[in-house]
């Protein structure tokens, strides 16, 4: 049983409407279709566009230099780009009458190096390196602490606009990918080491609509230096529309399709070829004070060859007192997804979460969606314009007592015989993020996991404790 949480380091959809407050950041995907000059740092640096900078004028930032390096030619330029992110994670399992306690600290490092060379206003080359390091002692190492050196992002884009407002594009190659729902598809930036993908992605764009279909491999993470390949065990392939919702200025109405294809899958009812179709239906949208993220999910498919039906739903609902003190937001986020029923019967009703991020449990990521209910309220202060706390105390259970417990990405880590009860536990946590600069991001955490009936047979009987302090600098 692996009990170590993978803390995520960037934003969750969780703490996006803090994220939208700091950065001001235009939707995830806007790729050359920001009408206004914006100055900002997305999560995917691929998605940024600095092509304002051609006009010397706007220059007023040390590193703008760097952000926009003339080839000669209008059009061709360079961008470059990197962040450096440290963290320092501590983990605390409490002991009990017949077990000791485990203590673990380790730094985490990150270092990301890009460029993004345009050729004209059709074509693109984009490469990005990627530098994980793990330091100190962890008792369960993850795959994704590790990786010396590799190229996290190398693509190749070209696009073809048909008037002002609208385009066609074809990406091909190493790329981070967010399509249909960001709960499924994730580049899971918490990680120490990111995930991507390799395959192509074709989109098109106009005033209301946003179509994509991808078909790509995961790209499997190992830790020496330029060694990691695609995961040819592992194949996704997928198609979404989305248009804005007609009842927020920021809001999204969309609809999916995403298949995977895995030839070694495991749950509580064994392991296997996991072959899982999903269709869902996602409303996102945020006003001066309401914002909302809805997905409602189905899947069907075969595990083993036997017959495959899951679904699943996630809501959250935040609404911020404008006229208060410290601007209060006050959310209530709930999400269900189907466990197995019976382990006998061939047939499989978990779900599958596909390759999402970690923000299904709480500041930790350390309960995955499959079989799991789970209820979180929370609440977010403005203590100032760039400094924000936000407090949450989620709650899970078991929705099938017949299955296990799974991590976010798929691995099980609690059989359903270690316990009869549904109650799995209780998750407080603080977070604090003090937006230094555009460039300089501050961010700490700390909770502490309660273990309900579920674990009391267990070595997580007694709970853990976690914290992180993170530090990213980003041009």
């Amino acid at each position: 049983m692996r009990l170590y949480p993978e803390m995520k380091a960037g934003i969750s959809h969780r703490l996006l409407p803090v994220y939208l407050m700091i950065m001001s950041v235009l939707p995830a995907g806007n790729l050359y279709a920001q009408q206004a000059v914006v100055r900002t740092y997305l999560p995917n640096t691929a998605d940024e566009d600095w092509s304002f900078l051609s006009e010397r004028s706007k220059r007023n930032d040390f590193w703008d230099p760097l952000k926009y390096i003339s080839l000669g030619r209008e059009g061709y330029y360079v961008t470059l780009s990197s962040e450096i992110r440290y963290r320092v994670e501590g983990f605390h399992l409490l002991g009990q009458d017949e077990t000791s306690a485990v203590r673990d600290n380790y730094l985490l490092q990150r270092y990301l190096v890009g460029a993004d060379v345009h050729l004209g206003s059709r074509l693109r080359l984009f490469t990005e390196f990627q530098s994980g390091i793990i330091n100190g002692e962890l008792r369960s190492p993850r795959s994704t602490d590790q990786n010396i050196a590799d190229y996290h992002q190398a693509f190749f884009e070209w696009r073809q606009p048909f008037n002002d407002k609208s385009v066609f594009g074809v990406k091909a190659g190493r790329q981070e990918l967010s399509i249909g729902s960001s709960r499924l598809i994730s580049a899971s930036p918490g990680l120490n080491v990111k995930r991507s993908f390799d395959g192509a992605l074709l989109y098109f764009r106009n005033d209301a609509w946003r179509i994509s279909g991808t078909f790509a491999k995961l790209v499997s993470v190992n830790p020496s230096a330029f060694d990691d390949r695609p995961d040819h065990e592992q194949t996704f392939w997928g198609v979404a529309a989305s248009r804005k919702s007609p009842r927020f200025q920021k809001g999204e109405l969309g609809f999916y399709y995403l298949g995977v294809d895995r030839a070694n899958a495991e749950y509580d009812q064994g392991e296997g070829r996991d072959l899982r179709h999903t269709v869902g239906v996602k409303w996102a949208g945020a006003g001066t004070r309401l914002d909302l993220n809805y997905d409602l999910i189905l899947q069907w498919g075969s595990f083993k060859g036997s017959a495959v039906r899951a679904w699943a739903f996630s809501t959250e609902t935040g609404y911020r007192f404008i006229g208060t003190p410290g601007k209060p937001r006050l959310s209530v986020r709930t999400d269900y997804a189907t466990g197995d029923r019976d382990p006998i019967d061939p047939g499989l009703q978990s779900f599958n979460p596909l390759f999402p991020g970690n923000s299904y449990s709480g500041q930790v990521g350390f309960l995955g969606p499959t079989n799991l209910t789970d209820f979180n309220p929370a609440v977010t202060f403005t203590l100032r314009k760039n400094v924000f706390l936000s407090l949450e105390a989620p709650s899970y259970w078991r929705t099938s007592t017949a299955d296990g417990i799974y991590s976010p990405d798929l691995r099980l880590l609690l059989h359903a015989d270690v316990g009869k009860a549904k109650y799995v536990g209780t998750n407080p946590g603080v977070v604090g993020i003090w937006q230094v600069t555009k460039h300089i991001m501050f961010q700490g955490a700390i909770t502490r996991f309660i273990a309900g009936a579920f674990l009391e047979k267990t070595l997580a009987a007694g709970g853990f404790g976690f914290y992180s302090a993170t530090m990213m600098y980003r041009f």
